[in-house]
């Protein structure tokens, strides 16, 4: 003989919420127990160490997670930024830009990779490496120095 089904209706029923409030035998116990006295009561603190803790100033909140070098200079970001910025203004302020942009070109596509790469992976050694490397190069340059000195 086959089992019969049984059929359930289509409306679902709600589920007990988690906010519930409690039964009343344990808020009852609850609340004895708030009630009670506590069989050590913790010494009272003198009234000189308790004004002393009232009238001092809440602590700020300090971010341990910002490098050190921050407050020093700017960011590896921003000199990378303010490198390439450099290049292509001399680019457009050499004496002979013709000749000139040929060379800066690659500079400022190495200064854009860095940029790039900085904003992704953020302050590493050898993108910081890459970048002094880039600023040694164009401070040893005479034309990139003719060119930012008549910016």
């Amino acid at each position: 003989m086959a089992k019969k089904t049984v059929k359930r209706s289509a409306t679902k029923k709600a589920a007990p919420s988690k906010a519930a409030p409690r039964p009343a035998a344990k808020a009852a116990k609850t609340a004895k127990a708030a009630t009670k006295p506590a069989a050590k009561a913790p010494a009272a603190a003198p009234p000189k160490r308790a004004a002393a803790t009232a009238a001092a100033p809440p602590k700020r909140a300090t971010a341990t997670a910002r490098p050190a070098f921050a407050a020093a200079g700017p960011s590896l970001g921003e000199h990378a930024e303010r490198l390439r910025d450099e290049i292509l203004q001399s680019k457009l302020s050499h004496p002979d830009p013709w000749r000139y942009a040929a060379k800066a070109r690659g500079w400022g596509e190495r200064a854009q990779v860095l940029v790039e790469l900085i904003t992704v992976r953020g302050d590493t050694a050898a993108a910081r490496g890459s970048l002094e490397a880039l600023a040694a190069e164009l401070q040893a340059d005479r034309d990139f120095q003719e060119a930012r000195r008549l910016f």
